[in-house]
């Protein structure tokens, strides 16, 4: 992950320059692309990767986040599979113990829960 986030910081800041500094003469992109129509390209090239290194960060805080639920709730977990429950009964109980109980948040972290669940032993 930290090589991620210095990429991200890295490309964000060439991203930045290249955005401020499109066209300029003077840029320091010159010696690399003497033509300053590539400055364009480099901006959208630079600002793409950190809008892709920007979602895989997300990806693995959220993914980490239900993991890391799971994992403190598991002595609960599998007394309730003890008991008979499903998978969806687990997540709904572990919801409602967040206080949450409808809407698309919850419906999305229950469908979210259910996945991570079944990967849990």
């Amino acid at each position: 992950m930290k090589i991620i986030y210095t990429l991200l910081i890295a490309i964000g800041l060439v991203a930045m320059y290249s955005i401020l500094n499109a066209g300029n003469v003077n840029s320091l992109l010159r010696p690399i692309f003497p033509d300053p129509a590539y400055d364009l390209y480099v901006a959208m090239t630079s600002s793409l990767i950190v809008f892709v290194l920007g979602f895989v960060v997300f990806f693995n805080r959220d993914s980490q986040g239900f993991q890391n639920l799971i994992e403190m709730n598991g002595d609960r977990i599998r007394q309730l599979r003890n008991e008979g429950r499903t998978d969806e009964e687990i997540a709904d109980s572990i919801l409602a113990a967040m206080g949450s109980s409808r809407g698309y948040k919850h419906n999305l972290a229950h469908k979210k829960l259910v996945v991570y669940l079944a990967q849990f032993e």
